[in-house]
Formats: C-alpha cells, structure tokens, sequence
C-alpha cells in the first residue's frame, strides 16, 4: 500500500489503483469494501473497465508493452469526466472546435 499525491485521475478521485484498475470516487465505506472483495473470493471490477484487477503476472507483461489480453479490456478511452473540459471547449469555441 503507497499514498500518492497524484495519480492522473483528479476527474475521479479519490482513487484507489490495483494492479493498475482505477477504484474511482472512493470514500471511506467503499475503500474498506474494496479490500473486504479483494480478500474475498469474488474479485472486485474496476469502476472504468469494469472487469477485475489485473493479475501479478499480467501487470507484469503489460508494463513490459504486451497488450491486455484480459476480456474486456480496453485501450484507455478516456470517461466523460475526462473530456467534460474539451466538450466545453469545443461548445465556446470562437473556431469552430478547431484543434
């Protein structure tokens, strides 16, 4: 267990991040339930991919640059949190949303 100032994901936090799955909007309850599912035996889902935390060993490829082969995994597209400020921008720009 590490605490970390930052981790990218202000649009959601508070975070918890296992294995590299975000936990987002985390509140004290919903902290303590993550780790009573991650010692269970039913595994928890990730609240942006929606499916379990990666394995040791499947981190481990895919830090390494291996794709996620887990099912269901996605390549990172961004929540609507993420893109709220650029659906703003493009709803006040003066260019047309040129970028």
């Amino acid at each position: 267990l590490e605490h970390i100032e930052c981790n990218a994901a202000c649009d959601y936090a508070p975070v918890i991040m296992v294995n590299w799955e975000f936990f987002d909007n985390q509140t004290p309850e919903s902290a303590r339930a993550l780790v009573d599912s991650l010692r269970g035996e039913q595994p928890p889902t990730g609240s942006r991919s929606g499916i379990p935390p990666c394995t040791f060993r499947e981190t481990a490829r895919i830090l390494a640059g291996y794709p996620d082969q887990r099912p269901g995994a996605t390549d990172g597209v961004a929540g609507p949190a993420s893109l709220a400020g650029l659906r703003a921008a493009e709803q006040h720009s003066t260019d047309g949303g040129a970028r």
